[in-house]
């Protein structure tokens, strides 16, 4: 899958590994604790940033995917990956899916995500977004990136991250569909996924 995902790179139409790398590293990098105090989701981006730190420094697919898996809606993100094509997941098949996708995420943030530091991630503002929170973030470098948060309980969940005014999701969707299209069935993106 790793060789499928650098071959991405050769294609100028597919830009999604990078924009996936830089985009969930992004998502999960710490905020300065006193960015926005009054904030209560910036603080969760703190929390899921410093998970993700200690996912990269171990290098570990698996540390990545762990993490992903405790702070983001992974769920939601693998099935809005489906697009039109979510009535053919086979319910028997959906556990399988969502596993793989885990996985796909997992090893391509622990392939481009070694050594990313970005502590220097300065919240800006937070504000309400139909059920959640938009929360927009700064690099020093004058980057911008945009987390949708939903509201779980009394806590958060990572639905969506937007990095150069390209949301996540759309381009986890993006490839997904464009494989299923090309292959002719979701069979495809199973073999894709486990390739």
């Amino acid at each position: 899958m790793i060789n499928t995902l650098a071959a991405a790179f050769q294609n100028p139409f597919s830009r999604l590994p990078l924009a996936l790398a830089v985009a969930w590293l992004l998502a999960f990098v710490p905020a300065p604790a006193a960015a926005n105090p009054a904030c209560a989701a910036a603080t969760y981006v703190k929390t899921v940033g410093e998970a993700y730190d200690r996912a990269a420094r171990s290098g570990s697919a698996s540390a990545f995917t762990s993490a992903a898996a405790r702070y983001t809606d992974l769920r939601s993100l693998s099935l809005f990956a489906l697009g039109r094509y979510r009535k053919d997941l086979p319910k028997a098949r959906e556990s399988e899916y969502l596993a793989l996708t885990r996985r796909f995420i997992g090893e391509f943030m622990a392939k481009n995500g070694k050594g990313f530091r970005a502590s220097d991630l300065e919240v800006v503002s937070c504000r309400q977004s139909g059920g959640g929170v938009l929360v927009d973030t700064r690099l020093s470098t004058g980057g911008k990136v945009i987390f949708r948060l939903s509201k779980r309980g009394g806590g958060y969940r990572v639905q969506d991250v937007n990095l150069r005014g390209i949301w996540l999701a759309q381009q986890l969707r993006s490839t997904f569909v464009g494989t299923i299209s090309r292959t002719g069935s979701i069979e495809g993106l199973f073999r894709y996924l486990n390739s």
